[in-house]
């Protein structure tokens, strides 16, 4: 903490008061218990300060606490594919003697829980450390007190009894309610405030309203100081935003942030009692499930009615062939069993791993793994303006003269005007200022040709600011240069230059081609304002006047002013904007911009960046509409403007309810709620705390081409993913009928136990290099969502063409090796092996089958890691028999006639397959 002695307060600084119409808790007029007025407006003294922050407490807004590890994990097992996966292995494990299926069904759970935990838990602290980055402090004035650790001396005392203040640097946490905060350029505002006193304020209130352009903000006369309780005041819970608040000219509201200007202010709410804190409690209630959470839970239904379906069948066949009902339960367990991808779990969740990896080299934070497939599948992105389309800046972008033609002299005498006034430069000064010397004129030089005699300051009556300067070179060359909004300008212009445009560092001032301003002039100049502001521009004028026969400056000599022209300022779109929209709509990403701005600075915006407009739709055209008319002008619009968080939120639902997938991008406060509600929320690491911890992804450039990227690597993650779900159930839903067939045919087991969990161990490796896949890059153009009924489709249609080339196998070894005696061990190992390599073989290619609508390796090919783990797992089924492992396995070698039939049956495989496949897509117009 620091701090400074000032002056005592007197009678002098009281003057000025503040309104009492704006009380702590919920906006206008609430009773207050007991009310105390603010000591006559004076600082806190010490003994307030305790009290108050006894009873508001800490000034601090959370709608979010840091997750612990153990929530982490807890979160990373319920799961609903662990849900499965664990019932699967209890189950196995009460109705099996042989626990090897218990085992390995638990290994793959805990394998993938240790994915997701250490993945989330490191996006968990990389969030957390972000906050931690930043460290916020306010200026307050308090009444002296003296240091705790010692008695109070004469000194301080006498200190104490004049009414000496103190400014201190404390936490913003520390602020309550009554405290006196100093602001300044760059300060963020402590709470909701109200003005004492200030000069030239500009407030950025767009984290609340998304404004691009700062707000002017001022005391106002004539008004009651405020009523503030040392204790908290009534009916707290029920109060209501009121959003006509952020309007008043002498309000500044947590959150946001000063531009530009001082301020002395008094602090009225502060923490969960703020309008941003009233906004936060909103966000409280439970977040709606995500498409992927939805699709997930389809998903799991699914496998569990295809189990379900399975059992009573099989059940009821193995009982009436075999006779024996023991063992008929058991073997409907090992269907059940057998049914389900035991490594779905570990796949998904090192695919998301994978995804979360890959784009946190592309500056992201994927705070949820999930989150990662619902990118990919958005198809509507809908974006705040400011920061995340334009570039949060304000620029001056041209300068005309009164016809419109581009014209040097308003940008000149603009320049000397900034240049040369003394008070604080808001952003136009500072825009007008980076615009000249960008131009290549030498600004040092034309600067250094006039002396500055006097100023007139900026207020906001006469909305305009004036200086005097005089040249350097001639005493008698004396002008006043005047700049401030048109409409105040041109009250107290009565000539303009019409003259060329041969404006020169030595020659600035015209002295001819200057005419009194017509009927038709005015009508011009008041027309060129209007269609700059509906271009979404703010405009300047700029003017002067010989002032070679004045000594003595004041606001009466603002008249008989030579307008010149005006500056034209703009949040300029970000570079690269407009190749990451090309971007986004190749890959079929719509995107809508919602934003508290005007629709006419949205639509000159969307107009630079090449976004089709098909149409603006503002504030007041939802109100008062129901849910149906809700989602048709949502789905029809692209702009909407001027609205509210809630707003926001409720376009987010009503494309969420057309069966869309929405994401959506914004950094302030008034975003959060739209943020929590959309699929997938994106935020930025410089966007204010409430709204990353609402998102689910946090960029560390605020960039759309990032976004883009992340997109990408999003359907590239959903690829991989339902690869190995199509390809494990078809492939395991084939193996149950060829089971099925086989147990109602063979007088032996097709398989021992340890062969069939070698076999699944074996293929289970081959398919662990999936995260490390190619996606082709057909797929990557359009967004795809989760579908358990494409899933079913998939798994009937393609699953038991996989049995042909069992039963094939079957009949080759039942009657060509004569494998028929269940006593001839030699025969049944010999048929055993021949269907485990087989088996193992086919499963094992159907990965590059599935994996691509296209001919696999001729056509489409897969990676590097995913060819190479399957060429090991296809040759590991071919060399085991030979090896020493065959005794404990039960397996025998294989004659090599065996292997010329193998080969004819991978190679009709592969052209079965590939007709099906073609057949599947011309029926049903998708593969993955």
């Amino acid at each position: 903490m620091t701090s400074s002695i000032s002056k005592n307060l007197n009678d002098d600084d009281l003057t000025i008061m503040v309104s009492d119409n704006y009380t702590q808790k919920g906006g206008l007029s609430q009773s207050l218990q007991p009310p105390i007025i603010l000591d006559n407006l004076r600082p806190l003294s010490r003994e307030n300060v305790t009290r108050r922050l006894e009873s508001y407490g800490k000034n601090i807004i959370s709608t979010y606490k840091p997750l612990t590890w153990y929530i982490v994990l807890y979160h990373s097992t319920v799961h609903p594919f662990n849900v499965i996966l664990i019932f699967l292995a209890i189950f196995s494990g009460a109705t099996e003697e042989d626990y090897s299926s218990l085992v390995i069904l638990l290994i793959m759970v805990f394998l993938s829980v240790g994915i997701r935990f250490v993945q989330e838990y490191k996006s968990e602290v990389a969030t957390q450390e972000l906050k931690k980055m930043v460290n916020n402090n306010a200026t307050v004035i308090r009444l002296y007190s003296p240091p705790d650790n010692r008695d109070p001396s004469y000194e301080d005392i006498e200190m104490m009894d004049r009414g000496e203040t103190v400014e201190m640097d404390i936490p913003l946490e520390d602020i309550v309610p009554g405290d006196w905060v100093r602001l300044s350029a760059g300060d963020l505002i402590p709470g909701d405030v109200q003005l004492i006193s200030s000069k030239d304020l500009f407030v950025s209130q767009a984290s609340l309203t998304g404004e691009s352009i700062p707000v002017e903000k001022f005391t106002i006369l004539q008004q009651q100081p405020p009523i503030i309780s040392d204790y908290l005041p009534i009916n707290t819970n029920n109060a209501k935003l009121n959003y006509s608040e952020l309007d008043q000219p002498n309000l500044c509201f947590m959150g946001t942030s000063v531009v530009s200007g001082t301020a002395t202010a008094v602090v009225l709410k502060t923490g969960p009692n703020t309008f941003f804190g009233g906004m936060a409690k909103q966000l409280s209630v439970k977040r709606t499930p995500n498409a992927f959470q939805k699709g997930i839970r389809r998903v799991s239904y699914m496998f569990v009615c295809i189990m379900l379906a399975m059992m009573p069948p099989v059940l009821l066949i193995q009982g009436f062939l075999k006779g024996g009902w023991k063992d008929a339960v058991l073997f409907a367990a090992a269907v059940a069993v057998g049914l389900t991808p035991e490594m779905l779990p570990m796949i998904v969740n090192a695919n998301l791993a994978r995804g979360a990896i890959n784009l946190s080299k592309t500056k992201c934070i994927v705070k949820k793994l999930d989150s990662i497939i619902n990118l990919g599948g958005i198809d509507i992105l809908c974006t705040d303006k400011t920061g995340t389309l334009t570039c949060n800046k304000v620029v001056l972008i041209n300068h005309f003269d009164h016809l419109g033609n581009v014209s040097k002299l308003p940008l000149y005498l603009g320049y000397l005007n900034s240049y040369f006034q003394t008070g604080l430069k808001n952003l136009l000064d500072v825009a007008v200022i980076e615009y000249f010397n960008s131009e290549n004129v030498d600004g040092a030089y034309i600067s250094q040709n006039f002396f500055k005699v006097d100023e007139i300051p900026f207020d906001f009556v006469r909305r305009r600011m004036s200086v005097i300067l005089e040249s350097s070179k001639d005493d008698d060359c004396r002008f006043l240069i005047s700049k401030g909004a048109v409409d105040e300008m041109l009250t107290c212009c009565t000539n303009i230059y019409v003259g060329k445009d041969n404006v020169s560092s030595d020659e600035i001032f015209p002295t001819s081609d200057i005419i009194p301003i017509t009927t038709e002039i005015l009508k011009n100049m008041k027309d060129l304002n209007e269609s700059l502001n509906n271009d979404g521009l703010r405009v300047i004028a700029v003017a002067f006047k010989d002032m070679k026969k004045c000594s003595e400056f004041t606001v009466a000599h603002e008249s008989e002013l030579t307008l010149v022209g005006v500056c034209a300022f703009l949040d300029p779109p970000k570079p690269s904007t407009k190749p990451a929209l090309q971007e986004l709509f190749k890959y079929n990403v719509e995107v809508k911009v919602l934003t508290g701005d005007s629709p006419a600075v949205c639509r000159k915006v969307c107009e630079e960046i090449n976004l089709p407009v098909k149409s603006i739709i503002t504030t007041t055209e939802l109100e008062g509409i129901d849910d149906a008319k809700l989602e048709e002008i949502a789905e029809s619009g692209t702009i909407f403007a001027k609205l509210t968080p809630l707003q926001k939120a409720n376009i987010v639902k009503a494309l969420k309810r057309r069966n869309h997938i929405v994401g959506f991008l914004g950094d302030g406060i008034n975003d959060a709620p739209a943020i929590r509600e959309s699929d997938c929320g994106i935020s930025v690491d410089e966007g204010t705390d409430i709204a990353k911890e609402s998102a689910d992804i946090i960029l560390l450039e605020k960039s759309l081409m990032v976004l883009a990227d992340g997109i990408i690597r999003g359907r590239i993650t959903y690829g991989n993913t339902i690869k190995y779900i199509k390809m494990a159930i078809s492939s395991n839903f084939g193996n149950v009928f060829s089971v099925l067939i086989a147990s109602a045919w063979l007088p032996f087991l097709p398989m021992e136990a340890l062969q069939l969990i070698l076999q699944n161990l074996l293929y289970d490796l081959s398919q662990i290099a999936i995260p490390w896949d190619r996606m082709d890059p057909e797929f990557l153009t359009h967004p795809k969502r989760w579908s358990a009924r494409s899933i079913v489709k998939f798994m009937i249609f393609t699953g038991p063409w996989n049995s042909i080339f069992d039963m094939t196998t079957f009949a080759f070894m039942f009657y060509y090796y004569k494998c028929q005696d269940p006593h001839d061990v030699y025969k049944v190992r010999l048929f055993q092996t021949g269907w485990f390599v087989e088996g193992l073989i086919t499963q094992t290619l159907i990965v590059h089958m599935i994996r691509t609508p296209k001919f696999p390796f001729l056509q489409s090919t897969a990676s590097l890691p995913v060819c190479l783990s399957t060429l090991a797992v296809m040759s590991a089924a071919i060399i085991i028999p030979f090896t020493p492992l065959n005794k404990y396995l039960g397996m025998v070698p294989l004659p090599g006639l065996y292997y010329s039939y193998l080969l004819g049956v991978l190679v009709t495989y592969w052209f079965l397959t590939s007709f099906i496949k073609w057949v599947y897509i011309k029926l049903f117009k998708e593969w993955l």
